[in-house]
């Protein structure tokens, strides 16, 4: 299967990372984990080297965790992991420790965006309905620019390379469909009770406030949780990646 890069030896850990990005994004904490864990890093679908959607009609995130799962099982067989994901990664990773508990040995998080645990009639689900039909609705180029300005602040796309503009801009399609796959879900909050592993939740001070008042919710939801503030935003596993490795790092090394 494209996409997964396994490394190291011990309790498995399976890595998810955000959208617009690809596994590389992990491979610092790879090289802090791999003498200790058996390391799963996964491309999500559309992203780095996997492959692309092929029922974009019918794709949620249920498309995404069968995925995941058969590629873990080729690598452990039915032993238990323990999951690491960041933003659309870390929506998922949450999705399977509600829906699959007796699965993952912990849960370590970086702003998850399961946007679709406001309540609908919240001032935030209308601020994300009205996000998504924005991206939905600009061409590839504007809506790009639009989703990387929310997540980094206004006039970051303008400032980045060429390259990495035109990079991000082939990728909104599959950004399209991770919205899609999130407000998809019907978990509730009150089923993060579910998830009995100890979890690390980590998220950013400058962060929009539409992710800081959902993680504030998802934490006071977690039965077992331990979380830390980073001084930086929603992309700080990118942009302070030694801070929030180590972090990581640490919760997994004391957990083995």
């Amino acid at each position: 299967m494209k996409g997964i890069n396994v490394c190291g030896e011990g309790p498995a850990i399976v890595l998810l990372h955000s959208s617009l990005s690809s596994n590389k994004q992990w491979l610092g904490l790879v090289n802090l984990l791999k003498n200790h864990f058996t390391i799963i890093n996964i491309d999500l679908l559309g992203y780095g080297n996997a492959e692309q959607v092929v029922d974009t009609i019918g794709y949620n995130f249920d498309v995404e965790v069968e995925r995941i799962l058969t590629s873990v099982q080729s690598v452990i067989g039915n032993d238990k992991f323990h999951l690491v994901g960041h933003s659309c990664g870390g929506a998922i990773a949450l999705k399977m420790a509600v829906e699959i508990p007796d699965v993952p040995l912990s849960l370590s998080l970086f702003e998850p965006v399961a946007f679709h645990l406001f309540n609908k009639e919240s001032e935030e689900s209308k601020l994300m309905t009205n996000f998504t039909e924005q991206i939905d609705l600009r061409d590839n180029e504007s809506a790009a620019e639009a989703f990387v300005d929310f997540w980094n602040g206004d006039g970051y796309f303008k400032c980045l390379p060429d390259k990495a503009k035109t990079l991000m801009t082939l990728g909104i399609d599959k950004v399209r469909l991770d919205f899609k796959g999130i407000m998809f879900e019907k978990y509730k909050l009150e089923q993060l009770d579910n998830i009995k592993v100890p979890s690390l939740f980590l998220f950013g001070k400058y962060s929009p406030k539409l992710s800081q008042v959902l993680s504030e919710n998802i934490i006071l939801n977690l039965p077992d949780v331990e979380s830390h503030e980073i001084a930086a935003g929603h992309m700080a596993p990118l942009s302070h990646a030694r801070l929030v490795d180590s972090l990581i790092a640490d919760f997994l090394i004391n957990r083995t």
